[in-house]
């Protein structure tokens, strides 16, 4: 993103770039960018970074 936002890496395995980003634990889903809810992989760490543009 030319103007910053959010690097979001699943384990080791999956990087996306976002600006928005919502995740809940206990329901087990994630949200990107205000789409639909999906399903959260089986890792156990996910890794968010901001990127400055």
């Amino acid at each position: 993103m030319a103007d910053g936002g959010f690097s979001v890496k699943f384990g080791s395995r999956k990087v996306v770039r976002c600006y928005a980003a919502a995740f809940d634990y206990d329901e087990g889903w994630y949200k990107l960018n205000n789409d639909k809810k999906k399903k959260l992989p089986p890792v156990k760490r996910i890794t968010i970074e901001v990127e400055e543009g």
